[in-house]
């Protein structure tokens, strides 16, 4: 399907400003507009349990949960099928008893397909006296396949590792495993534990930072209580990204199987992510560079947080300080199986390539007085903000990952992937690779019924998707993890051009142009590549040379990469050894 036009897109996406970033950006209301939502969604299929998948004897166990309140209230039954193709492997009828209905199945191992096999599952408002049945639902999406070592993923983080707005097929831990299960014939299994609006640590919460105590409660997104968030559409700072770790660690050791790979993210919410780092109103979040180290890694907290009492959705509340990255690494490796650890670098949410923000997205409630006067006029610099935060975050995981991997027993086991966004792909460009709008994502029909319901501040969630990562953009950050030499040798996957090295400069001066070249054993590269240069300021060029220069205009660090592609289409991702220092 062909993009809309530049200026199609831009004005479908003008209103999607005033909400600013949905949950990225803190809690700006819009309205809900219902009759955007498709009569067909429901009865909506929630989630699809499936253990194991892949199987590699016996049947496969499977659990159904289908979401639909007006059902509920209304007393009916649901017909549920689950198909492979056009082979229906199971099915059967659910009485609506609660908005969440749970049925349970099993697929015998003689019809469990032998390869990778799409299947879909859907259900239908049952027949009853008088009234035929009714249209089949949104359908989940998945697949199955037989297989005895699946490549075993497990995601933790905020909305952008849960993938806010996008079906769970489409979000990129999951297409992250999927290509992996390809590429090394294993197959895959997806663990999702992230939830929309987590931050990265709770120093109090649980109370002495006991993360075992997350093991005792249960959250009104988690309907099963299996530690994954069925309802992590709805945002909450709660579990953080410690405890959802700890849910992670719990249920492999029931399921007796180790973990192949963590993806994780966090530390945004923790510094308020539209009232703190767009505008700086949050306490302790005007001086970006501190807050950054602070939150992202765990140095610098005042013993009083100075943000718990605001009058307005904060995830500084209960984020403020407590431990870094390279903490939650550590634990992320300590999980069975001892997993890697992607770290997905942040991408670029809002730039100075978007279009200027509008004074009413600081009128929320509990912004009032010299907080009002302040956010007003902080506002023609959150896009400049929000760069910086980028960049900051950025460097702060990847000094997250080097820390953990100096002090590794076993190995390099972290990498700080970067989904190679620009600022170009941020939201109102001509190359946005985010959601736009509020209502045009695939989850906006489950926020219509699920936020008014379970979210404490319903209009801020309904709005939640703006500005995340679209299909697209989902789908670009697990292909450029797929190219991340660490990845690809940790996965024993073949390489897909030379052992280059990008030669960079160790400093530089702002303004001024440094040149950067690509050798392989010390020459240029065989002729016929083609070059995209990324140079870690959100910029990007694209050659037919194996060197480039290039002029920052600001501070750094800027850590470039360059991606390689030969005629046979294939690509090589190489990166800088060390990233360039400006002044």
């Amino acid at each position: 399907m062909a993009r809309r036009s530049w200026a199609a897109r831009r004005a479908a996406a003008v209103g999607a400003v005033a909400v600013l970033l949905g949950q990225l950006l803190g809690g700006h209301p819009a309205a809900a507009q219902a009759g955007v939502l498709p009569g067909s969604a429901f009865p909506l299929v929630l989630d699809v349990d499936l253990t194991p998948n892949p199987v590699c004897s016996g049947a496969v166990h499977g659990r159904v949960q289908v979401y639909d309140p007006a059902a509920a209230k209304a007393g009916a039954s649901v017909e549920w099928r689950v198909r492979a193709g056009e082979e229906q492997l199971a099915g059967g009828r659910l009485a609506m008893a609660a908005h969440v209905g749970t049925a349970e199945f099993s697929i015998p191992f003689d019809r469990v397909p032998a390869a990778e096999t799409a299947l879909q599952v859907d259900a239908r408002i049952a027949a009853s006296s008088g009234h035929g049945p009714g249209r089949y639902g949104k359908v989940w999406r998945d697949t199955v396949r037989r297989g005895c070592d699946p490549v075993r993923v497990a995601s933790v983080g905020d909305s952008v590792v849960w993938g806010q707005g996008l079906d769970h097929d489409q979000k990129f831990p999951y297409l992250t495993g999927q290509l992996l299960g390809r590429e090394t014939g294993r197959g895959h299994q997806h663990m999702d534990y992230s939830i929309s609006g987590a931050v990265l640590d709770a120093p109090e919460l649980p109370a002495g930072n006991d993360d075992a105590a997350c093991l005792r409660t249960t959250e009104k997104q988690d309907p099963d209580g299996d530690g994954e968030m069925e309802f992590g559409e709805v945002t909450q700072q709660m579990p953080d990204v410690f405890c959802q770790l700890e849910k992670a660690g719990a249920q492999a050791r029931a399921g007796g199987y180790g973990l192949d790979l963590v993806v994780i993210n966090g530390c945004i919410n923790d510094l308020d992510p539209f009232f703190g780092i767009g505008v700086g109103i949050t306490p302790g979040s005007r001086n970006l560079p501190e807050a950054v180290k602070r939150e992202c890694s765990g140095i610098g907290a005042a013993a009083e947080n100075p943000a718990k009492d605001v009058p307005y959705f904060s995830g500084a509340k209960v984020g403020y300080g407590g431990r870094g990255m390279q903490a939650a690494i550590e634990k992320a490796h300590s999980l069975p199986g001892r997993p890697k650890v992607i770290v997905a670098d942040f991408y670029y949410a809002l730039s100075r390539s978007s279009s200027p923000v509008p004074v009413k997205t600081c009128s929320t409630p509990g912004v009032a007085g010299t907080r009002l006067t302040s956010c007003k006029g902080a506002l023609g610099s959150v896009a400049a903000r929000y760069e910086q935060y980028t960049q900051l975050a950025n460097a702060a995981y990847h000094q997250a990952a080097a820390a953990a991997n100096e002090s590794s027993k076993d190995g390099p086991y972290a990498v700080a992937a970067d989904g190679l966004f620009t600022l170009d792909n941020a939201l109102l460009t001509r190359d946005s690779k985010v959601w736009g709008t509020p209502v045009t994502d695939p989850a906006f029909p489950l926020r219509t019924r699920a936020c008014p319901e379970l979210s404490a501040t319903p209009a801020q969630c309904l709005s939640a998707a703006v500005a995340h990562p679209d299909i697209e953009g989902a789908r670009q950050y697990a292909d450029a993890f797929l190219l991340n030499p660490s990845v690809r040798e940790w996965f024993h996957l073949p390489r897909q051009g030379p052992r280059a090295q990008l030669n960079v400069p160790e400093s530089t001066r702002v303004g001024s142009e440094v040149r950067m070249s690509v050798t392989v054993d010390g020459k240029p590269p065989a002729r016929g590549y083609r070059y995209h240069w990324y140079f870690g300021d959100g910029t990007q060029q694209e050659t037919g040379e194996a060197d480039v220069t290039h002029a920052y205009d600001r501070k750094g660090p800027w850590l470039a990469r360059l991606v390689m592609t030969g005629q046979d289409g294939r690509k090589v991702l190489v990166e800088a050894a060390r990233a360039i220092t400006t002044d």
